[in-house]
């Protein structure tokens, strides 16, 4: 069974063969959410993973050294994480209308905020390596309310860059932490801490993700000026 088969509910068992122009068509003749069972990125990932819950989801590598294996997520563990995620966010008082921005390295974190951010509300992923004027610029300008940064980390300054700014953006009301020593440190909390207090098997909000609901605001390069949504 090919991937593309797990979500169409037309195909069924059957496999994918576009040979020619006349298989392609027959599949673009059907309108995409007619014939398409995810109607979300939440339901894409719930798709797959209830397919093969242990095949793997991420592997991270969290160093150079080929005799690391790292750490492996598998789908039904990281589908599970992204609810969480969801339900965190929505305990924070994200809506579907409102914005969780990513400051974040490609850590697994990183992909469990941004589907669980979408799951929740609308995501937006930040380049922290931008300036603290236009990291500051750019939350307002999509009007985050909940900020998933990396902790205070050496040779890192992503945290420092938070520290100048998050009293610049009016709609900022959390900022969540992965990794770095944050306790004590006041509207700070801890990613993985708040995550591990929620149900990972349904959305607690009870939300059904619309397929015209917004997902996510990604900003330009900035090469010509301010990144502009």
């Amino acid at each position: 069974m090919t991937r593309a088969v797990l979500m169409d509910r037309l195909l069924g068992e059957q496999r994918l063969s576009l040979t020619d122009a006349t298989a392609v068509g027959s599949i673009e003749a059907v309108p995409f959410f007619e014939r398409v069972d995810a109607h979300s990125t939440l339901d894409a990932l719930s798709i797959g993973a209830a397919h093969n819950p242990e095949a793997p989801a991420i592997r991270f590598l969290p160093n150079a050294d080929p005799a690391d294996p790292g750490v492996v997520i598998p789908h039904g563990l990281f589908v599970a994480r992204v609810r969480q995620a969801a339900n965190a966010f929505a305990a924070l008082g994200v809506a579907p209308d409102d914005v969780v921005s990513l400051m974040l390295p490609l850590v697994p974190q990183s992909f469990v905020a941004l589907f669980g951010a979408e799951a929740a509300g609308i995501a937006n992923p930040v380049n922290a390596l931008l300036e603290p004027h236009q990291l500051a610029e750019i939350l307002n300008a999509a009007g985050t309310r909940v900020l998933v940064t990396l902790g205070p980390t050496p040779g890192v300054d992503i945290w420092e860059k938070v520290q100048r700014i998050r009293d610049q953006v009016p709609s900022l009301k959390a900022v969540l932490c992965v990794g770095g020593a944050v306790q004590g440190l006041q509207g700070v909390q801890d990613f993985d801490q708040l995550l591990d207090a929620q149900p990972g098997d349904r959305l607690v909000s009870g939300r059904r993700i619309r397929q015209d609901d917004v997902a996510a605001y990604f900003h330009t390069g900035g090469t010509t000026g301010t990144p502009k949504l």
